[in-house]
């Protein structure tokens, strides 16, 4: 599990609202230093994802092992190849899978989606 604040530590926000802010003290957190551990933590999500995406290909190749009918036994030479076309059809799957994974990562770090109705911002945070 991926929680929103591991990673960070309080330090590390009190600098990014510091450096956001520069000499003069803020009343409230600025824009600029929330995007910025917004898209840190965001960032943080590629890998799992990736990860996750090559668990499931381990488990799709484990479930299709075990669906074999019986029957197929009595044909070795067409159980032999229907595996194959199955395992081949699977890894073929992972690369383009990876790849849309990581591009839906890029897609939300290129834009912080505030107006969404479940994010709790502005006067309703206060």
């Amino acid at each position: 599990s991926v929680g929103a604040f591991d990673g960070l530590t309080d330090e590390e926000i009190r600098t990014t609202i510091a450096n956001a802010n520069g000499t003069r003290p803020a009343l409230f957190v600025p824009e600029v230093s929330f995007d910025i551990l917004v898209r840190r933590q965001v960032a943080r999500l590629e890998e799992p994802g990736v990860n996750c995406v090559d668990l499931i290909y381990e488990e799709l190749q484990r479930i299709a092992t075990q669906s074999e009918p019986s029957e197929l036994t009595r044909f070795p030479v067409l159980r032999e190849r229907m595996s194959e076309v199955v395992m081949n059809l699977l890894r073929r799957c992972v690369g383009p899978t990876q790849m849309m994974v990581s591009n839906v990562v890029k897609i939300e770090l290129a834009y912080v989606n505030t107006s969404h109705p479940d994010f709790i911002g502005g006067s309703a945070a206060v």
